[in-house]
């Protein structure tokens, strides 16, 4: 009885420790989004040719980017553009695209003529 009692409790744990073990192997990873300087460039260059895409734009300016400060302080200052100075979205090849203002591409302007020659330093 007391036999069959141990067996019985080592083959749970077993079960256990295995079902654990595929939990801890097999977990989704929490997704991130992660952004390069040349991704942001290339971002902004789109959004002052006119065919930047809505869903980009929204997934740039709304996810914050912890891993690079410089990059997180461009995102903001896209938020106050996208707050301001945005006249909403149109049809560019089948595609919303974000349209903004007068103001709002001249900030652009600037932002893009800043991150192309910025150079990222390791210190």
């Amino acid at each position: 009885m007391i036999l069959e009692l141990l067996i019985s409790a080592f083959v749970f744990f077993v079960l256990l420790m295995g079902l654990m073990m595929f939990f801890v192997r097999h977990q989704s990873k929490l997704p991130y989004y992660r952004q390069s300087q040349a991704d942001c460039v290339a971002m902004l260059e789109k959004a002052l040719a006119g065919n930047l895409p809505e869903f980009e734009w929204y997934a740039f300016i709304g996810l914050s980017i912890r891993d690079n400060e410089s990059l997180d302080t461009l995102r903001e200052r896209c938020c106050w553009i996208d707050e301001f100075e945005t006249k909403g979205t149109q049809l560019v090849n089948g595609r919303l695209c974000v349209s903004f203002s007068n103001k709002g591409r001249k900030e652009l302007e600037k932002l893009l003529d800043e991150w192309q020659h910025k150079a990222d330093y390791l210190i």
